[in-house]
């Protein structure tokens, strides 16, 4: 009699108690994709995509904060959810800088599968395209004129740029039919051809400075020719070109020197210019490469050197083409002037990652794995570590500052995973460093580096 009592009320309990798991969220979709995005610095963004949150439990859902990274924006209304109510977060990717982009929506509520992690991918894009990336001439003879090849400038769809200026350097020269401006998928032609001076194989640019809005963009492209002839030279630059690699966005130039030397016996040379055409300047157009220091001008005597400082900048670079062919042009008295010297480097993120994204296997739920990410440093200037927040059912560790000290460095990153439901879970590390996110407010960097994750539980 007692037992069957007990066994009474122990089935009352369990029907009234409310159960372990009650608040339930159910959010649709896991992941957004945009289409790639020209890059603005003041208008809306993308169109919206909906992600929609619904209780799907028996107990109130309560959303306590929607939060998103990256280049992303958004909007919801979410709050309380009765049991089968829903919400909605609008989406829009707003990209400030070009390439890809990754982010994530975190929604935390009262679950216990708590964050819910929406991940987001993106592509920042020029609103003008110069096509090709390289033009080859092949061997020309000296003072003879190649045939002319085809550059095209394309206004990028939903676009508008105006033109400011064309230019190449040296050896080179061009025509084009372009004009003020350009919109909407139209597009214009630039004519180039190479006219080579010395006997030896030539680098130069073709560049074209544009205005979106008040912001000026530089793009360019790479011109090759080799010259062919019995032209002497009497001057020596060294190198012949300047590759400064890769860089990441920070506030120190990489600077590298090119050496001129006068190789004649008797005669003085005499240097009348020198230049960065190809290269444009624009005002407000923060070029990637400009002349630190010049100490080349005027009379070089016979068997005399002098040096010319090129830096390389990055402070701006987030907005511009990831490779920027460039050129230093010098003009004297020899009769192969013009000396060129092709200029190359590259512009990366501040920390790249070994392995990104990051995809676990399926797993049972409850159970942990770990993987290790090797992050790189891509910044000349010493960096500090702000903040990192991991999301979804994903941790991460690990000492960061010792890849934060200089270019180059690498430090690993140890990625673990929890899976709490069943299912693919996504989640993200956000990281927050100095001086390319401020220190106060927190969490508002508009340059965030993240790490996308996923995984599977079983």
């Amino acid at each position: 009699m007692q037992l069957a009592k007990l066994l009474t009320i122990s089935t009352v309990l369990l029907v009234l108690a409310p159960c372990a798991y009650s608040q339930r969220a159910n959010v649709s979709a896991s992941s957004l994709s945009f289409a790639p995005q020209i890059i603005s610095f003041v208008g809306s963004g993308s169109q919206p995509q909906t992600v929609t949150v619904t209780n799907t439990g028996n107990a109130n859902l309560v959303v306590s904060s929607v939060v998103a990274s990256g280049g992303y924006k958004q909007t919801n209304t979410c709050s309380t959810l009765f049991p089968n109510q829903s919400c909605t977060i609008e989406v829009t990717f707003n990209p400030g800088t070009l390439g890809t982009i990754n982010g994530a929506i975190t929604i935390n509520d009262n679950t216990p599968a708590s964050p819910q992690v929406v991940s987001l991918s993106g592509t920042g894009i020029a609103p003008a395209q110069l096509s090709p990336n390289t033009v080859s001439f092949g061997t020309v003879a000296v003072g003879a004129t190649s045939q002319q090849k085809a550059v095209i400038l394309t206004a990028a769809a939903n676009s508008s740029f105006s033109i400011n200026q064309i230019s190449v350097s040296g050896d080179f020269a061009q025509v084009n039919n372009c004009p003020s401006s350009l919109q909407d998928g139209q597009g214009c032609t630039i004519h180039v051809v190479f006219h080579p001076t010395v006997n030896k194989s030539v680098t130069g640019a073709l560049a074209v400075s544009t205005s979106v809005g008040n912001t000026a963009l530089p793009f360019s492209v790479g011109l090759k020719g080799i010259g062919s002839g019995n032209t002497v030279s009497h001057v020596a630059v060294q190198p012949a070109t300047l590759n400064f690699g890769s860089k990441g966005p920070d506030l120190v130039d990489s600077v590298k020197a090119v050496t001129l030397t006068n190789t004649s016996s008797n005669t003085s040379l005499t240097i009348s210019k020198v230049s960065l055409s190809g290269s444009p300047n624009a005002v407000g157009a923060f070029p990637l490469y400009k002349i630190n220091s010049n100490i080349c001008a005027g009379m070089l005597a016979p068997g005399a050197q002098c040096t010319i400082q090129i830096a390389f900048s990055t402070t701006n670079s987030r907005v511009f083409p990831q490779s920027y062919p460039a050129a230093l042009t010098i003009t004297d008295s020899d009769p192969t002037s013009p000396q060129l010297i092709g200029i190359s480097g590259n512009q990366l993120a501040e920390l790249t990652f070994r392995t990104a994204p990051l995809v676990f296997p399926p797993q049972a739920v409850g159970t942990t794995t770990t993987k290790t990410v090797t992050v790189t440093d891509n910044d000349l200037e010493a960096g500090l570590l702000l903040d990192m927040v991991t999301s979804g059912d994903f941790t991460a560790s690990g000492d960061l500052t010792p890849c934060l000290f200089h270019m180059s460095a690498t430090c690993n990153m140890t990625i673990g995973f929890t899976p709490r439901q069943l299912g693919v879970i996504n989640g993200a590390v956000t990281l927050e460093t100095y001086p390319e996110c401020k220190p106060f407010p927190l969490h508002q960097c508009s340059d965030p580096v993240v790490l996308n994750l996923s995984g599977t539980g079983k």
